[in-house]
């Protein structure tokens, strides 16, 4: 199953936001999900005023982001895709991080395209869209403002991956189908969105919620605009290719 998870984290408190994402991801994984899509910034919060700010919450790629999940990856045999603030030579960036079924790292990707809040502290993404194979076909991965990128719309109808992995802060700006524009966005590719949001409200900013799993711009489950779940799909596995 394709796996969506959708949390309001407390801004700062790594350690208990990790605690209870990894409850979620546990459940998914029981439900039988081979493929998790956690938020943007998963156990951090969104908005910080400044790199100083931020920065005791940045780590590596093995750091507390790594070992709270990859011991899940490796016991359940799927992969997880989870946003965390990467900390590589003392430059920051909002980041996801793929582990893969045995519990190691099978790739990461920077943000590129930043929004507003990023640009506090955040270096854009300097990595090219990552490419994964997963039970369900070929996956790639973007975060959030990614899919207004060109850049990042020309690699997937270039490369037409199976599976976009979407970690989202999606800010609520009063539009009135958000499920709607990300289709749009991504009009003319049929494969599967997963498109993983917080909820709630930083400084009396509001985030959409309504966490989806799509497939050639439909919505086949989706969460509610409140509350911290996981919502998932069965899709069918490719067949493969005659010799």
């Amino acid at each position: 199953m394709l796996a969506v998870v959708q949390y309001k984290p407390r801004r700062g408190a790594r350690n208990a936001n990790l605690e209870a994402l990894v409850k979620l991801v546990t459940a998914a994984l029981e439900g039988g999900a081979k493929l998790v899509v956690l938020p943007e910034m998963a156990a951090t919060g969104y908005r910080f005023p400044n790199a100083e700010v931020i920065r005791p919450l940045a780590e590596g790629l093995k750091g507390p982001t790594f070992r709270a999940f990859a011991p899940l990856a490796k016991a359940h045999k799927a992969y997880i895709v989870v946003g965390f603030v990467e900390d590589f030579e003392g430059r920051l960036f909002n980041a996801a991080l793929v582990i893969n079924p045995d519990g190691k790292i099978e790739c990461s990707y920077r943000k590129r395209m930043l929004y507003s809040d990023d640009h506090t502290w955040a270096n854009p993404g300097d990595l090219p869209y990552p490419s994964f194979k997963t039970p369900y076909g070929i996956a790639t991965v973007a975060i959030c403002m990614d899919i207004n990128d060109p850049r990042f719309v020309t690699h997937v109808r270039r490369h037409r991956p199976d599976i976009v992995c979407f970690p989202t802060n999606w800010v609520d700006e009063g539009r009135d189908d958000i499920h709607r524009y990300w289709a749009g966005q991504l009009r003319g590719w049929n494969g599967w969105l997963l498109a993983a949001d917080r909820w709630g409200e930083e400084d009396e900013v509001g985030f959409w919620g309504r966490s989806a799993v799509m497939k050639a711009g439909e919505v086949k489950v989706s969460g509610p605009p409140e509350g911290d779940g996981w919502w998932a799909v069965q899709p069918p596995v490719p067949t493969p290719a005659a010799p």
